[in-house]
């Protein structure tokens, strides 16, 4: 990643994209990027052709030509910025090219928004007609796009006047912290229309996007303080198919989030071991009947010893992403399976909720009235994987479980698995292969898996989650690609031990838990960081943990 800093404006270029665009040291954009997605929403990986940067007085060009890894298709991105008389303007230019028609769900710009200083705040917007609009950026978290038909937007970051115009397609606007993206996400081709569509020779695509910043920086002095909280319980997720373990060698005693399908084989539910106190997430056959599936479930748990603490259930089909409007999947919906749930599993807590990730959970609600805890799962690499995003997904957390907390009502949130890897994938028929081990959005195997990066990852995740109030979560598998190894296992030993216990917690670039009994610290940054207690430096995306028990 290199940095770039004229006058007032700074920014950051990595994989030919503008990463951290800040003015008078306010960040106004957290990302402008040009992805090619096809028909499954897999990012096209690309390879540069070339590259140069020109820098003179009072103005910036940078230049980025490159073509699809083995897809055929070329492009070329312009930035320009320049400066005069204290503001600044960012013209971006973009041109997509294809010999044939190549079958795409997205080609064009995206401008990732930060959630500091923008959540909640007032935003004007100009549509493609020529009217004006005033709306507010979502303070929660919005189920479905907060604004449509945008050829330009106006809004105030910190005392920081934000310009932003749009040429060559309509844009629109998704709430990014529903998949855990730290940002708002304006992006080309609104969803109404049909896809996937062609790039092609007689569909070339030619954007241009200028940016005009002015104004002075409301100084706030920046300060992590620190919040007394209750370390939530981390629970070990299992599930056939992707595990083949039914415990973590290492951490037998960890409780259980266990994911079987009604209609699995006694052998598969014998696999589990006998148990009680562990938590159920059920899977029903698309076309079952839910009570006969969840009665004969519960009597072929009893018979291998597994009674359930928690139990909560979810039709096939809603394994997958739906719009807020729907069309929503024929049978028996979620909540339906409240009632045969509690007949099957009298005594267990029955939850609602999803098993994938908060935006299904925020477009096809629990009612809170009728369950006894709610639940979502999370990944980090829905939209982009690479280190940078990966750690500012830990920014939302926060304002995920608070969106969570706020359509829960006062019933507790018993979450699923928060990873970096997806388990499962909402919005395609499956994760994405990823034989060469990249960092690649929607993919299950993730290289960082195991290797330290994924334990500092969890720390964040824990300590938002104590902050927001969680109940319960995982952290990771028993085994498989999304298993816990090395740190990540350590991590969770230690948070397991303290499960329940008030402790410190402070979110900032380096995170911290204290407890009576020890320290769980980690850099949730790319840069080497001093711990916070004097011990040191962290490495980037390290963990050090203190145990004093």
């Amino acid at each position: 990643m290199r940095s770039v800093t004229l006058g007032p404006v700074r920014l950051s270029l990595l994989d030919g994209d503008l990463r951290g665009v800040t003015f008078d040291g306010v960040e106004v954009l957290r990302r402008l990027s040009y992805p090619v997605r096809d028909a499954n929403w897999g990012t096209h990986p690309t390879n540069t052709l070339e590259e140069r940067l020109e820098e003179m007085p009072g103005r910036i060009v940078y230049l980025h030509r490159f073509a699809g890894r083995g897809v055929a298709f070329t492009g070329a991105f312009r930035a320009e910025v320049t400066v005069e008389s204290g503001a600044a303007r960012l013209r971006a230019e973009l041109a997509l090219e294809a010999p044939a028609d190549l079958a795409v769900n997205r080609a064009g710009f995206t401008l990732l928004h930060p959630l500091r200083g923008v959540s909640g705040a007032p935003l004007q917007v100009r549509h493609a007609d020529g009217s004006e609009e005033a709306t507010v950026w979502p303070a929660l978290i919005s189920p479905s796009q907060p604004v449509f038909d945008i050829a330009g937007l106006a809004h105030e970051v910190e005392g920081i006047a934000v310009e932003i115009a749009m040429q060559g397609e309509v844009f629109e606007m998704e709430d990014q912290r529903n998949w855990s993206d730290a940002s708002f996400k304006t992006y080309c081709r609104p969803l109404r229309l049909p896809l996937p569509f062609a790039l092609g020779p007689d569909a070339p695509v030619g954007q241009v996007v200028e940016i005009t910043l002015s104004g002075r920086a409301k100084r706030v002095a920046a300060r992590v303080a620190a919040r007394r909280a209750r370390l939530p319980r981390v629970e070990m997720a299992v599930e056939p198919g992707l595990t083949a373990l039914p415990r973590h060698p290492a951490l037998p005693d960890l409780p259980r989030l266990i994911r079987v399908e009604a209609d699995a084989s006694d052998a598969v539910l014998a696999g589990f071991g006998a148990s009680m106190g562990d938590a159920l997430e059920i899977v029903l056959a698309d076309g079952s009947d839910p009570e006969a599936a969840l009665r004969g479930l519960a009597a072929r748990l009893a018979a291998v010893g597994i009674r359930p603490a928690r139990v909560m259930a979810l039709p096939a089909p809603y394994l997958k992403s739906h719009q807020p409007e729907g069309p929503w999947p024929d049978g028996p919906r979620p909540m339906d399976l409240i009632a045969p749930l509690r007949a099957a599993f009298p005594g267990a807590a029955v939850g609602g909720g999803t098993l994938t990730n908060f935006t299904e959970f925020n477009r096809c609600r629990p009612d809170p009235g009728r369950v006894d805890y709610v639940t979502w799962g999370g990944t980090a690499i829905v939209h982009a994987a690479d280190d940078l995003s990966v750690l500012e997904t830990l920014e939302a957390l926060p304002e995920i479980f608070a969106s969570g907390r706020a359509l829960a009502g006062e019933k507790p949130l018993h979450l699923g698995l928060f990873s970096i890897g997806m388990r499962s994938n909402p919005y395609a028929a499956a994760c994405l292969p990823n034989p060469g081990r990249e960092r690649l959005a929607m993919v299950q195997d993730d290289p960082r898996q195991g290797t330290g990066f994924d334990a500092a990852f969890a720390v964040g995740v824990l300590a938002g989650a104590a902050v927001e109030g969680v109940a319960s979560l995982a952290l990771a598998m028993a085994d498989g690609p999304l298993g816990a190894r090395g740190d990540l296992a350590r991590v969770m030993a230690w948070a397991a031990a303290r499960a329940g216990e008030t402790v410190e917690v402070e979110i900032g670039p380096v995170v911290a838990i204290r407890s009576a009994k020890g320290r769980l610290i980690a850099n949730a940054t790319l840069e080497a960081r001093e711990t916070p207690f004097g011990g040191g430096m962290l490495a980037p995306a390290s963990v050090v943990i203190v145990d004093d028990m």
